[in-house]
């Protein structure tokens, strides 16, 4: 008897051991396909997030953060429509490095809350930039060389991560020195820069159309067509035929189709 009831307890205990691995691996399974599923949850959802905010910087996270995202390819479309590049693999440096100050200021993401706040910190301590309205022209280019040469620094008109900092901490004093009109010209990084939404690229078309300078559609996407436009507009007030659009320009645009 005990010989036919030891294969029998070993056949048991056997069975008993498979079946514990068997669902030892089928959870295993489970548990993989649910991470797998939140995964792609926070994927969709962070498109989802930068379609909702459509400028470069919101498409270049999404990037920085999925860079083998199920919508990868549908950002760097939408950067390239935006005119700007996807360059995540190497971000720009915000060491100054060889980068123009303009390029350091675009890395920084200011949002447009934030740069109506910076002009209301320079009023503050004394470098009006003239209205708050968040498009950093000329006024404001020349309010920030006021603020850097008085605080020894490089008078580019752009801003630096630790500048903002630094002029947030100032905010209150009373500081006067003489202007600077030091400012580093980068078109394409300028446009970059007033972070227009796709809605606010149509209406430009539609301005420039208005006028005259026919954009051929108005999709948000400026192509070589809006370029064009923008570069004869550009042309026929007297200004740098870029095809490039910078803050002041902007407002001479709504102003010269009244709005």
């Amino acid at each position: 008897m005990r010989k036919i009831m030891t294969p029998i307890v070993l056949g048991t205990s056997l069975a008993l051991s498979s079946t514990a691995h068997a669902e030892t691996d089928f959870g295993k399974v489970v548990s993989g396909i649910a991470q797998s599923l939140i995964a792609q949850e926070a994927d969709k959802a962070a498109y989802l997030e930068a379609q909702r905010r459509d400028t470069a910087s919101a498409y270049r996270d999404y990037l920085t953060k999925f860079p083998q995202g199920a919508f990868r390819v549908n950002a760097q479309q939408s950067l390239d429509k935006l005119g700007a590049s996807v360059d995540t693999d190497n971000p720009p440096r915000t060491d100054g490095g060889n980068q123009s100050a303009a390029s350091v200021e675009a890395s920084i993401g200011l949002t447009r809350a934030q740069r109506i706040l910076i002009q209301k910190q320079l009023t503050s301590i004394g470098y009006s930039p003239g209205v708050a309205d968040d498009l950093w022209g000329r006024d404001t280019r020349k309010a920030i060389s006021r603020w850097q040469t008085a605080n020894k620094l490089p008078a580019s008109g752009y801003v630096t991560a630790k500048q903002v900092r630094q002029i947030a901490r100032q905010a209150g004093s009373d500081v006067d020195t003489d202007a600077s009109e030091s400012v580093v010209k980068d078109d394409p990084v300028e446009e970059r820069l007033l972070s227009l939404t796709r809605e606010e690229r149509r209406d430009v078309q539609r301005r420039l159309t208005y006028l005259g300078y026919s954009t051929r559609g108005v999709d948000g996407a400026f192509g070589p067509n809006t370029r064009r436009a923008l570069a004869e507009w550009q042309r026929d007030s007297g200004l740098r035929a870029s095809g490039y659009l910078t803050a002041d320009q902007l407002r001479a645009l709504r102003r010269d189709t009244g709005g």
